[in-house]
């Protein structure tokens, strides 16, 4: 009997279920929120976050000092200021360094898509060195306990259309580059083909911009940057006002064909400090008349005191199927042109009283995908800027960077090359020949070539290349008195990278350098230049 009851409620049961229908799954996400009590919780949506995580090591016979810069190496090789930069037989040197870029972007549901917030810090510093104080680019040292959190970013995105593409509003603090790409949905391996791949201007700065497509073809850009500010009145004159540096942004592109761009250029600097903002607060000032900034930065100082002034750029570039979605050949080029004039402020200066600026850079760049993979490259890069023979008088003909009030503020990085041009996959240490393209305003004609080869297809690349380079100007013999040539020397470097996970690399990078005559009678640079580097690299979100 019991039996019977027992089958009898199991029918009933069934039956029950049958007559409700299908049970609805359990919502996890309402689960969660029930069981913890935070159902007013904005939904996850709304925040989005993006990791980068570095890490290099590198061994090689260039002794640079991070002293001057806490932790930092910047500069030219055998430049006599800056971090020093100096090889010969006493100088091997290896070292470990690593970065961490968090990227958080929250868009609350109330704005209804018009709107995002970003927030970008950066972390770096060298294992070992530092522990226990509050310093940025440190704090690898035993024990750590360091504030080392560095402003990258912070800034609103306006998008009163809806649309991210068609129209871009950047308020805050931002990245700034030569390319009319929107930096913040443009991936930087776009960004450092485009343009004037950020040979002029690359960075982080203050200020707005303004990206604005009216149709599928056209693209605008205009922005304000705030480069620096100073007082240079309150000490002598007592007038507290502020002075502003300054850089307005024009640009604009059109797709001539499909996957062929034209894009013109007119930027204006103008610089009010007097030469009293600082490029590193407390320690190093910008500008042209800056007497410790070219030698971390590679150019050239102007023998001016006290100086305002304005510079003006007209600049064209051009790119052609950069993704190779349209065949196998690609190329890229440029022209800039930059003049002005710097006017001394002090009164009875026994230096320049101004210096006139006119100077011209050009690039080109071919590209042919031989094999089966995007991967699988030849590549062939012409480099062209105009020097200047005698930095001291009141004409200056080389090319006038944001490297003038950076540290750095202009990052050629589509070269390919390891020590002619500084490696630049890289946290604190950032050498090379060559570090603007001024050339410590000597001025610039370089030619690189490489190739890669998926040998695992999307998993295993190798590439060799070589590069050349030469100043367009004779500079004037160094400390020694012994005349100095034009040519900078030949490199010569090989790489492999392995694609371990999506987005996530391992290489291993080896160059060598040929030292030209631009190094005779440089007691600094005794050997050849070499370097081993190692690399891993990973971006989440």
């Amino acid at each position: 009997m019991r039996h019977a009851w027992v089958g009898l409620a199991a029918v009933l049961l069934a039956v029950t279920a049958v007559a409700q229908g299908p049970i609805a799954p359990v919502d996890p996400l309402d689960d969660w929120r029930n069981r913890k009590e935070r159902e007013k919780d904005a939904p996850l949506s709304e925040f989005r976050f993006i990791s980068y995580y570095f890490l290099r090591g590198t061994m090689t016979n260039l002794a640079g000092d991070p002293a001057g810069l806490r932790g930092v190496a910047l500069g030219p090789i055998g430049e006599f200021g800056g971090s020093s930069i100096r090889t010969g037989p006493n100088t091997l040197n290896g070292f470990l360094e690593q970065r961490w870029i968090p990227v958080i972007e929250y868009a609350p549901f109330f704005v209804d898509d018009l709107a995002v917030f970003r927030a970008q810090f950066e972390v770096d510093f060298m294992w070992g060195l530092a522990a226990n104080t509050v310093l940025q680019n440190q704090g690898g040292g035993f024990n750590a306990d360091m504030v080392n959190l560095q402003t990258k970013n912070l800034n609103v995105a306006l998008y009163p259309t809806r649309k991210p593409r068609e129209l871009a509003i950047l308020l805050g603090t931002q990245s700034f580059y030569d390319n009319i790409a929107d930096p913040t949905r443009t991936p930087v391996s776009e960004i450092v083909r485009g343009g004037y791949k950020l040979a002029f201007l690359g960075s982080d700065g203050t200020g707005a911009q303004i990206f604005w497509s009216p149709t599928s073809k056209l693209r605008t850009r205009a922005g304000l940057l705030f480069i620096g500010a100073a007082q240079p009145d309150k000490a002598l004159m007592d007038d507290p006002r502020l002075k502003f540096a300054f850089l307005g942004l024009a640009d604009a592109s059109y797709e001539v064909m499909p996957g062929t761009t034209v894009g013109a250029s007119a930027w204006v600097l103008r610089d009010e400090t007097k030469g009293a903002a600082y490029a590193f607060e407390g320690l190093i000032f910008s500008g042209p008349a800056s007497t410790g900034l070219g030698g971390f930065t590679g150019t050239q100082r102007f023998n001016i005191d006290s100086p305002i002034g304005t510079v003006a750029y007209g600049g064209l570039n051009v790119q052609h199927n950069p993704g190779f979605h349209l065949g196998r050949f690609a190329a890229s080029g440029f022209v800039m042109l930059n003049a002005g004039r710097y006017v001394t402020t002090r009164i009875n200066s026994t230096n320049l009283q101004q210096v006139d600026i006119l100077g011209v850079s050009a690039n080109a760049e071919l590209l042919y995908q031989w094999g089966h993979t995007a991967n699988d490259v030849v590549t062939l890069e012409g480099l062209y800027a105009s020097g200047d023979a005698d930095p001291s008088d009141n004409r200056y003909t080389g090319a006038f960077t944001a490297n003038m009030y950076g540290l750095p503020g202009a990052v050629w990085f589509n070269h390919r090359a390891l020590l002619l041009f500084p490696f630049t996959s890289t946290v604190n240490n950032y050498t090379g020949a060559i570090a603007d393209i001024s050339n410590q305003g000597f001025g610039t004609t370089a030619g690189i070539v490489s190739a890669a080869w998926d040998l695992v297809p999307n998993v295993l690349n190798a590439k060799v290349g070589s590069a050349v380079g030469t100043a367009n100007a004779t500079p004037p013999p160094g400390l020694t008195g012994v005349a100095r040539g034009r040519f900078m020397g030949v490199e010569v470097n090989a790489e492999l990278k392995w694609h371990i996970r999506y987005l996530m690399t391992v290489g291993l990078h080896a160059a060598y350098l040929f030292r030209g005559n631009f190094y005779d009678g440089n007691d600094r640079v005794t050997a050849n230049p070499w370097a081993l580097f190692t690399t891993f690299t990973w971006y989440a979100f």
